[in-house]
């Protein structure tokens, strides 16, 4: 499994909605995260942006679903989600990509 940041953005009609009848939306997110086989790590609001914004754990075909069902309920105007890795991953990534990269021969080189 893997980790991933999911921002989606509301609509406008999902703030009217959310105006008139005031509750945690962050139930609903776990809701459906929880029936996908998807654990939460955190819900955040982002009041800049007006998103709602997960760190959850799951895997790409789940990531996709969230997608599928989060667009079509009309609520969102785009959702996104960007998977995640630790510093300690990364480190081990740059040191492979340092062993292999003169192997690579550029197309302009």
């Amino acid at each position: 499994m893997a980790l991933y940041l999911t921002r989606a953005k509301y609509s406008n009609a999902a703030f009217g909605g959310m105006i008139s009848n005031p509750h945690d939306r962050g139930t609903a997110a776990k809701a459906m995260f929880k029936a996908l086989g998807i654990k939460t790590h955190s819900i955040h609001f982002s009041t800049s942006a007006g998103d709602i914004i997960c760190i959850v754990e799951g895997n790409t075909e789940q990531m996709a679903q969230v997608g599928a069902i989060t667009m079509a309920s009309g609520a969102f105007q785009s959702i996104a989600s960007e998977e995640l890795m630790s510093t300690a991953a990364m480190n081990i990534a740059m040191a492979k990509a340092g062993k292999a990269v003169g192997k690579y021969k550029a197309p302009n080189a």
